[in-house]
């Protein structure tokens, strides 16, 4: 073998070995960065299922609230549908009691005026 051979084998050698090298410093640091991948992507999930509960408990406290709308206003419906029926009843009553209606002008009166009974309106 000549030199030039033993040079050549031995550029080889080093090369072979550097490129282990390379390889092994490569996979040390591919697994750190691994590692703080997953340390970050952890900390990403933990962060998003903390807002995703915050969430779900908004979006339950806001189901809450329309259902209590619902209800007062299922209540108030009720009353009003009361106050229309008492209504219809006193105006049936009031028909019932003076049929030709000679009142009605007069029991309109305007505030701080005496009613048709002689009495202060005190209706503001």
């Amino acid at each position: 073998m000549g030199t030039g051979q033993v040079v050549a084998i031995v550029i080889l050698v080093v090369l072979v070995l550097a490129v282990v090298a390379a390889l092994a410093v490569f996979r040390r640091r591919s697994a750190a960065q691994r590692q703080i991948d997953a340390t970050r992507y952890r900390q990403e999930a933990a962060s998003r299922a903390e807002s995703a509960q915050r969430l779900e408990a908004e979006a339950a406290e806001r189901a809450a609230r329309a259902q209590r709308e619902q209800e007062q206003a299922a209540e108030l419906a009720e009353m009003a549908r009361r106050d229309r029926e008492l209504a219809e009843k006193r105006s049936a009553q009031a028909e019932k009691l003076d049929p030709d209606g000679r009142w009605r002008d007069e029991a309109t009166t305007t505030p701080g005026t005496e009613s048709p009974n002689g009495e202060a309106d005190i209706r503001r």
